[in-house]
């Protein structure tokens, strides 16, 4: 349930490309070279996804595209090429009201790292027109913005309205680790028409599930390290105490570093499988220790024979004897 909400993010060898249509009422067909000749229509306030895109050797896709007009009365929009590079998503955006009415970007699909919500604004409407974020709640500006900017913007996740001066455009609520496109178009003189879309999906679990995870891992932390500690104090010769805990700390240094190694050369695609790997690693530990314990003859300090050497308590030791001459 988690991994659905994951952004698919285009690796090295691939690219990826979304359009964006801004004109409302009107049907266009879309003809590009993807694949064996990919096509698809764009039904007024619309929205395309291709997914990963395999690019050439020297890292980049030439994408050739037609846009045709399936309603009369519509814009007519030129054809195109555009160099997709990879590991890059990008995304056209239609908005004819524009001196520049193909709009070319790279978007951003990664969640936001604080839990808030990434919003872009894609307004086909004159260029010098003011859009306004409200917050519902509390009726402050959270951002304000010309249509002709597509920044992406960090947000909050409440209950937004989006007006043009006092005319509500659209209402939303944003939700934690989504990021969205919002799509403004014009239906009449004083009219909008607008549609959010979901460019990453939010997330779907609520952040109060880490509290037992935390808990469960602070029992374990306690019950484990303190006994360890105890364990490699009391099991240790006098002389040799310190030692022992410090390889005690070792241990935990070495099982950083296999988390380090496996975390950063991803041997697995998937998170998930990380889990189980840990878990399995820790479920071998444990037969080990299993089988040393079965073995181990517990060391008693105080009935271990002591070195001629060592002092009684309460007794001083001569250092070096002292010789007097007469």
């Amino acid at each position: 349930m988690i991994m659905r909400t994951y952004p698919v993010i285009p690796e090295e060898g691939s690219t990826q490309v979304r359009i964006f249509s801004g004109i409302h009422g009107c049907n266009y067909r879309v003809s590009t070279n993807i694949g064996s000749g990919l096509n698809f229509t764009l039904q007024g306030i619309d929205f395309y996804s291709s997914g990963n895109i395999a690019t050439n050797l020297d890292g980049t896709f030439s994408l050739d595209y037609k846009i045709e007009s399936l309603t009369q009365g519509c814009p007519q929009l030129d054809s195109g090429n555009q160099l997709l590079s990879e590991a890059t998503a990008h995304t056209l955006f239609l908005r004819p009201q524009q001196s520049v009415t193909k709009h070319w970007y790279e978007d951003e699909l990664q969640k936001s790292n604080k839990s808030l919500a990434l919003v872009r604004t894609l307004a086909n409407l004159p260029a010098t027109t003011r859009i306004l974020w409200r917050e519902v709640k509390t009726g402050n500006t959270a951002l304000e913005l010309l249509a002709r900017h597509h920044d992406l913007y960090e947000l909050n996740t409440i209950e937004y309205e989006v007006l043009h001066g006092q005319v509500l455009i659209h209402q939303q609520r944003l939700r934690p680790g989504g990021v969205y496109a919002l799509v403004i178009g014009q239906e009449s003189a004083n009219g909008f028409v607008s549609r959010m879309f979901e460019v990453t999906e939010p997330n779907s679990m609520s952040m109060l599930w880490l509290i037992p995870q935390y808990v469960v891992m602070t029992l374990g932390e306690v019950m484990f390290s303190v006994t360890g500690l105890v364990f490699s104090y009391s099991q240790a010769p006098r002389s040799m105490k310190s030692l022992i805990q410090a390889f005690w700390l070792l241990t935990v240094a070495f099982g950083n570093i296999i988390v380090v190694v496996v975390a950063e050369l991803k041997f697995f695609q998937s998170q998930a499988n990380e889990f189980f790997l840990f878990a399995g690693l820790m479920f071998v530990d444990m037969l080990i220790f299993m089988w040393f314990a079965c073995y181990y003859k517990t060391y008693d300090e105080n009935t271990a024979p002591k070195l001629h050497s060592e002092s009684k308590p309460g007794q001083r030791k001569l250092i070096k004897p002292q010789h007097y001459s007469e």
